[in-house]
């Protein structure tokens, strides 16, 4: 399994083209193979690829805008077109619309534009890949989630996931069970970490916070051998608030990963 970074981690760091630079530097410095993220608005996704290739690195996905998708055939082939320059044949989506997470109709409707979004990809070898928070895991009753119909009503062919082990924790999910959910269907997963820190006034409420890979509370040797189980070819931390320097973090991170075997 190769390991990444998922670039939001440092998006306060990359504010110039020089800034970025650095930063890719830096995470290849630390030992990481690849990232995931777009090009800033200073930087050409052509200049951006350059960028990594110069430093080792390569990027597992491009993102890509869903309204844009579902209308808009130029939007198509745009992302198809910046897809082809890093080489990968997953476009990532951003969560699904406000309008659709709290009903059965909603993610069912979602579900159903993303099968077509999929079928445009599919002659290119591409498909639509989606990074679930906690917020999928919203109950319609009777146990069934939204996250259950974005598995079950979707096209296994054109429809994957970028499943991530806090978020999961977080809806109330096991991460290693739904990562083994995922075969067939995923080839890149978000790490990171879920610890329960002090503060808590009343017994009822739980503090949280991101943590390095390791510091946390997740069952880290489950979530692995997961990952082993159903060819996993890319881990990538994305810690969305660090304590201190991002990548002192993403270092520790790494380390830790190393240590676990990955």
């Amino acid at each position: 399994m190769k390991k990444g970074v998922q670039l939001y981690t440092v998006r306060n760091l990359v504010g110039t083209r020089k800034d970025l630079e650095a930063a890719i530097k830096k995470i290849a410095e630390i030992g990481y193979d690849c990232v995931q993220g777009g090009a800033r608005g200073y930087i050409t996704d052509e200049e951006f690829e350059k960028m990594l290739s110069f430093y080792g690195l390569y990027n597992v996905t491009v993102g890509g805008n869903f309204e844009a998708l579902l209308s808009n055939p130029d939007a198509v082939k745009d992302v198809i077109r910046r897809a082809k320059i890093y080489k990968t044949n997953e476009i990532n989506l951003p969560t699904l619309p406000k309008e659709y997470r709290e009903s059965e109709e909603g993610y069912r409707f979602y579900a159903k534009c993303i099968n077509k979004i999929g079928e445009a990809l599919k002659p290119e070898g591409m498909r639509i890949v989606y990074h679930p928070h906690a917020l999928e895991s919203y109950s319609f009753g009777g146990g069934r989630k939204g996250i259950d119909i974005l598995f079950e009503e979707t096209d296994p062919e054109i429809f994957g996931f970028v499943l991530d082990t806090h978020w999961l924790a977080s809806g109330g999910l096991n991460p290693a069970k739904w990562i083994l959910k995922a075969k067939g269907r995923m080839k890149t997963v978000h790490f990171k970490d879920y610890k329960i820190i002090g503060g808590a006034t009343f017994i009822e409420e739980v503090c949280k916070m991101f943590a390095e890979i390791g510091e946390g509370n997740l069952d880290w040797p489950d979530i692995i051998d997961a990952c082993r189980a159903i060819d996993i070819q890319n881990v990538v931390v994305e810690q969305d608030i660090c304590n201190g320097d991002p990548f002192d973090s993403l270092a520790v991170s790494f380390k830790n990963m190393v240590r676990m075997g990955v």
